[in-house]
């Protein structure tokens, strides 16, 4: 494959190994930046790219402050949810928070929860049971917890799509605030009020439902300042949900990743332990791989309860037992994850499916339902195309889909919404059911709707390199510029660069089941690191290797029982040439 040299935008183009590399040169501009806050100029390049141009914007950038948060007051109908609210506890009524089970839902639950019990209310927290009552307010379950004798329920990142059970409980003068970041369908629900970015569209759209639940208590307390201690729940729960780190949710992480850091919850310190986690330098990657998917794992292959009781009870030893549950249930999700993705790579490479179709529709009769959205994603990775996992039971399945960056696939279902039972979702990730006889339709007719789309879409196969950097000058002051671009995630992705002529000390080495480890030197000899490539071993082994190669990376500062070491994750490698 031919590459161009050079790009109207100064970018270079080079043939990676496995995807086409797009290289952004530093501009005069980046070195002017970098001499006036003091950082190196491949930083200040991915600043520039970041769409910041004005010193003040840089600062702001650098030095994101909880100032600048908006009032929660600023949502239209926040007046009406804590007035409701302040009544409830005044009357002694009864408040029920009906939340979900997966991270963003549990840990918005575990901040309302105290809040409420601090005011005094008659409140209880109810998590559906992802299996066998599905995500949202399910309609069986409301009517048997009406025997608790509710008048106001609280939903946390449900219920926006809701409108039957919420006008079922109007009907039944049970006011509803809905506390939820997902899209309405067709019909905004009855409620009483509504929380959300989706309806208050001058809001920030990118908070998830723990960052609303954050400001519902924040009003309800009256303070920032006596929410603090929740914040390493805000931390949790928003990376988790794979949120923006963008606006008020990076103000939000800049400040709550240190709150996570001292976390005294004896629930989440027994979870680090369990996940090989160091307090001090917990980091997103730590809670994206490490702590999101072990709380998930409760409400994927057990009882979301049991995650939502580690965030609150203050008692150690039921938190390591609670802690070493959920740690099995982890294992025993990998297990079925992993079979599932193999027999669905199975399918898409036997049907050619990722040759002809612009949206991968995958179903089974034998995939849990538990894993679903981890093996969209995983197929996503893999093949750079939206993917939607259905598990088939009893004439019914039940979907998982997951999206490209550039395009929302919620959007483009919607379109095929007769088809289907239940949906919902927002751009970047859906959930679906649908009769077991209209599967073959709706994977045509949704291919139909969203093909000339993804083809639009198809940059996200090419891999984005920030700035070019020799191995030399990766230093501590380097990752130190570095972290105050901190944190990353989608919106704020972390920076990707490119070392040239790097050699390997010794051979590489293969850790776990796909994890390439090996230590590498520049041209010189003189620059040593270690290097390490996860799901990269077998592919490594299967490439032609070279002398001298130029390794795509993302680098960070690592601390193993207080020794800081360089290290370099592995994205994508050349010939050098």
């Amino acid at each position: 494959m031919k590459c161009p040299p050079l790009q109207a935008d100064g970018s270079a183009k080079q043939c990676g190994g496995n995807k086409n590399w797009t290289i952004y040169p530093s501009s005069q501009e980046a070195f002017r930046i970098a001499s006036e806050f003091n950082i190196h100029p491949a930083i200040a390049s991915v600043i520039l790219r970041r769409g910041l141009k004005t010193s003040a914007e840089i600062s702001r950038f650098l030095n994101p402050s909880i100032e600048t948060l908006k009032s929660p007051f600023e949502f239209s109908d926040m007046r009406k949810a804590v007035g409701r609210v302040q009544s409830a506890i005044a009357n002694k009524e009864k408040i029920l928070i009906y939340g979900d089970y997966d991270v963003d839902g549990i840990t918005g639950c575990a901040i309302l929860y105290p809040v409420l019990k601090k005011l005094d209310a008659d409140t209880e927290v109810y998590i559906p049971h992802r299996l066998s009552e599905g995500y949202g307010l399910n309609q069986e379950a409301l009517e048997r917890l009406l025997k608790k004798k509710f008048q106001l329920l609280i939903t946390v990142d449900n219920g926006i799509t809701g409108y039957n059970q919420i006008k079922f409980l109007a009907d039944k003068k049970i006011d509803t605030i809905i506390v939820d970041h997902h899209l309405p369908r067709e019909k905004v629900p009855p409620a009483f009020a509504i929380v959300s970015a989706a309806i208050d569209q001058k809001e920030d759209a990118h908070l998830a439902a723990c960052g609303l639940a954050f400001k519902l208590g924040w009003a309800l307390l009256g303070n920032f300042q006596a929410m603090e201690d929740s914040l390493d729940l805000v931390a949790l729960g928003t990376i988790a949900d794979i949120a923006p780190v963008v606006g008020e949710n990076r103000i939000l992480l800049r400040h709550a990743m240190p709150f996570l850091a001292g976390t005294k919850r004896v629930g989440l310190r027994a979870l680090m332990n369990q996940a090989r986690i160091t307090y001090s330098r917990v980091s997103t990657r730590d809670i994206a791989f490490g702590l999101g998917p072990r709380i998930n794992a409760s409400g994927r292959m057990g009882s979301p309860e049991n995650a939502f009781k580690l965030l609150t009870t203050p008692n150690e030893i039921e938190a390591q037992n609670l802690a070493q549950i959920l740690e099995e249930g982890n294992r025993q999700r990998q297990q079925v994850e992993s079979s599932a993705f193999e027999e669905a790579l199975e399918q898409i490479e036997m049907d050619e499916l990722s040759s002809t179709h612009g949206v991968l529709v995958l179903d089974s009769p034998e995939w849990h339902e538990g894993v679903l959205g981890i093996v969209a994603s995983r197929i996503v990775d893999r093949y750079q195309k939206p993917s939607i996992v259905i598990s088939r039971r009893a004439g019914l399945g039940k979907g998982s889909g997951r999206s490209i960056p550039s395009f929302s696939l919620f959007d483009s279902v919607l379109k095929c919404e007769n088809l289907l039972e239940t949906f919902g979702g927002h751009a970047q990730a859906c959930g679906l059911t649908i009769r077991e006889e209209n599967i073959p339709l709706f994977r045509k007719r949704l291919n139909e709707v969203v093909g000339l789309q993804v083809e639009s879409s198809s940059a996200d196969l090419a891999l984005a390199i920030d700035a070019e950097v020799p191995l030399a000058e990766i230093n501590p002051k380097f990752l130190q510029d570095l972290e105050k671009l901190e944190p990353f995630g989608p919106g704020n992705k972390k920076p990707s660069f490119v070392s040239r002529n790097i050699r390997l000390k010794g051979s590489a080495k293969k850790r776990g089941k796909d994890t390439l480890q090996a230590w590498i030197t520049d041209s010189t000899g003189k620059t040593t690191c270690e290097m390490v490539g996860f799901r990269k071993f077998n592919r490594w082994i299967e490439s032609n290797q070279s002398d001298r190669l130029d390794i795509v990376h993302q680098p960070s500062l690592r601390d193993y029982n207080g020794i800081r070491s360089i290290q370099l994750e592995l994205e994508d490698w050349s010939a050098s040439r």
